[in-house]
């Protein structure tokens, strides 16, 4: 019975951390802009969201690269809370807010996965992944449900307009509390030694990923910027294909299996076109969508089969190409019920794996927000034809679906082709890379 509790005090914390860690990276905060004004794009760079999630995301990889006893990986966690808490009790801070939110998220993020190299890693590292996926689902829609002037809006607002965000808040004493008593609890376990091999590796890949999505998103908002007054005719951006050999080779690179994971996120992020992120405001759809992750998750530690997943994922971003109605309702429910459980069941498939690649790919939805293809323009979202057949007529949506299912597909295949390498070694048999 004790063995069960400290177990359920160590799942908790992780659950609630990892929750805590992205919700905090994809948040919009005050002075992150996504439209760069008067023909600069700067801004992009340094004061939008997805600025914010890409430093949340290197300092993840960092901290869970470089830490590596036990009492450390606490206090920075600690730290990480810390700051988030600050910055979530500071409203009309203006954009400098950003940074140290985001410090706050990766720190936070990468000391709970260090945490979780245990005797119990595949449990372990399956709580703090459905976590983790939950916050970035979850995110948007809980903001538009308890703000009625969300945060991304207090630029506009008096600060005295802008409360604490005690939801936030809420939720990292929640952490603090789960996390003090599983440690207290010794609920964590001993903590085991990992192999080392391939740090440099690990650490490039940890950058690369975010900084490639941050900059495919500066490019994708500059190529609607350039639009100027031409916005009746659409345009199209297809840089996004670069997510694919990016997450592709970034998988082969690190050692052994470890890449399976990050590729699992390639299939996530693809499959839901760049914005893992459900859009309702109803508390029952979102617990149901909450339960799917869940189960997704206990389903994917119970019958690790990757590939199964990528075919459901596969077939979620088939169905986007249903866009008129009553069609429309097949690619809606599949959004809201089939995306959380596939998700959650890829990753949990592709566990366990160090802690370094399972910050990258858990970081990776957050920090990698574009879609592989986009059209963008008047008439790409006011079609002047419309189809009978429940298929859209236009050829963009066409392209942009085969591509996503592509992509999924290309995920699924590196999967399996990684599948047969050999599995991962005691630290005393292992032999440097």
């Amino acid at each position: 019975m004790l063995q069960y509790m400290n177990r359920a005090a160590a799942v908790a914390s992780l659950l609630v951390g990892g929750f805590a860690a992205t919700v905090s990276l994809v948040s919009a905060m005050p002075g992150a802009f996504g439209i760069a004004s008067g023909g600069s794009r700067a801004g992009v760079l340094v004061h939008s969201t997805a600025a914010g999630a890409t430093l949340g995301a290197i300092v993840a990889v960092i901290s869970v690269g470089l830490v590596r006893r036990r009492r450390a990986l606490v206090w920075t966690a600690a730290l990480g809370l810390v700051l988030l808490a600050v910055m979530s009790s500071l409203p009309g801070s203006g954009q400098w807010e950003l940074y140290p939110n985001a410090v706050g998220a990766g720190l936070l993020l990468g000391a709970l996965a260090g945490l979780c190299d245990a005797r119990e890693r595949p449990l372990l590292q399956t709580a703090l992944a459905t976590g983790a996926l939950a916050g970035v689902l979850f995110a948007a829609p809980i903001e538009l449900y308890l703000s009625p002037s969300p945060r991304r809006y207090a630029d506009y607002l008096p600060a005295s307009a802008v409360p604490p965000d005690t939801f936030m808040l809420g939720l990292l004493t929640l952490t603090a509390v789960a996390l003090f008593i599983a440690l207290r609890r010794g609920a964590f376990g001993m903590p085991e030694p990992t192999m080392t091999d391939g740090r440099v590796r690990v650490l490039a890949v940890g950058v690369a990923v975010p900084v490639v999505g941050l900059l495919l998103y500066w490019s994708s908002v500059g190529a609607v910027g350039d639009m100027g007054s031409t916005v009746a005719t659409p345009g199209h951006w297809v840089f996004g294909f670069a997510v694919v050999p990016v997450f592709v080779v970034g998988s082969l690179w690190l050692p052994r299996r470890h890449g399976l994971v990050l590729l699992a996120a390639l299939a996530v992020v693809s499959a839901s076109y760049g914005r893992l992120e459900l859009s309702t405001d109803s508390w029952p759809a979102l617990l149901v969508s909450g339960g799917l992750v869940v189960v997704g998750a206990v389903c994917g530690r119970r019958w690790p089969h990757p590939l199964a997943g990528v075919a459901a994922l596969a077939a979620v971003a088939a169905t986007a190409v249903f866009e008129d109605q009553p069609w429309d309702n097949l690619h809606i429910g599949a959004t809201a019920l089939g995306l959380p459980f596939a998700a959650a069941f890829t990753v949990a498939a592709c566990l366990p794996s160090s802690a370094a690649a399972t910050t990258i790919s858990l970081a990776a939805p957050a920090a990698v927000t574009v879609p592989l293809p986009a059209q963008f323009g008047w008439t790409a979202y006011s079609p002047l034809t419309s189809s009978q057949s429940g298929l859209s007529s236009g050829s963009g949506l066409w392209v942009s679906t085969g591509v996503a299912v592509a992509a999924v597909v290309v995920s699924g295949i590196t999967i399996a082709w990684l599948q047969r390498r050999p599995i991962e070694q005691p630290p005393s048999a292992a032999t440097p890379v």
